[in-house]
């Protein structure tokens, strides 16, 4: 009995204390985004990170008071085929390799139900060369969003996109129609992550993303 009051009382501390420290360092961020028709469904967003998406499953490989699910893969074994309306992950396909990508999107596909809604945004590769060239070859500028910010064990890329890699792969693994998407028009608000941040360099403005979605449709 005493063991599992203390283990109550940990567990409640912990939870504080991780709370406090987001408030305190402002990491946490809850976005409210525009109900828009579609599926009903769950909605997952995948390497969540500090962005609390309202209405969302937040999924992360790291713990925080917004994360529902805590994993650092992203099998879903925990969601039934055919079950979820939309899934979105912002700069975390690069840290998978090109043939983990392939089974994630497959794995993806199987998940959404047909009408379903797959949103990924990852670092633009022409976008990355052309702030570098226009900055005279600086790759100090670029470095981290080639190859991640190398600052926790997840946070390292193994693939680069652009428009044409990256609807190339949507279409092998099933989903139609690929297209560019807006974060505001899809959304209804700008959500604070990568999805529409720019490098703000010597030379000018440079955007960092490429977000591209696709969709599941079932005979």
């Amino acid at each position: 009995m005493k063991s599992k009051f203390l283990h109550k009382i940990r567990t409640k501390l912990k939870s504080v204390f991780n709370r406090l420290y987001l408030l305190i360092s402002n990491n946490e961020r809850k976005v409210i985004v525009s109900q828009h028709e579609g599926v009903p469904g769950l909605k997952l967003h995948l390497g969540a990170g500090p962005i609390n998406l309202a209405g969302w499953i937040n999924i992360d490989a790291r713990e925080a008071p917004h994360i529902h699910l805590i994993t650092n893969n992203f099998e879903l074994v925990e969601f039934a085929d055919e079950s979820l309306s939309e899934i979105y992950l912002c700069h975390v396909l690069e840290h998978f390799s090109f043939e983990e990508s392939k089974l994630l999107l497959n794995n993806f596909r199987r998940k959404l139900k047909s009408g379903g809604v797959f949103r990924v945004s990852v670092p633009d590769i022409d976008h990355l060369i052309s702030a570098y060239k226009a900055n005279g070859d600086d790759l100090e500028l670029v470095k981290m969003a080639f190859m991640g910010g190398q600052d926790y064990e997840y946070n390292f890329h193994k693939s680069i996109y652009n428009s044409t890699l990256l609807s190339k792969l949507f279409i092998e693994c099933g989903f139609k129609n690929p297209e560019k998407w807006i974060t505001e028009s899809d959304f209804g608000v700008n959500l604070g992550d990568w999805s529409n941040k720019s490098f703000d360099t010597p030379a000018g403005l440079f955007p960092v993303s490429l977000n591209i979605k696709g969709y599941v449709t079932r005979n």
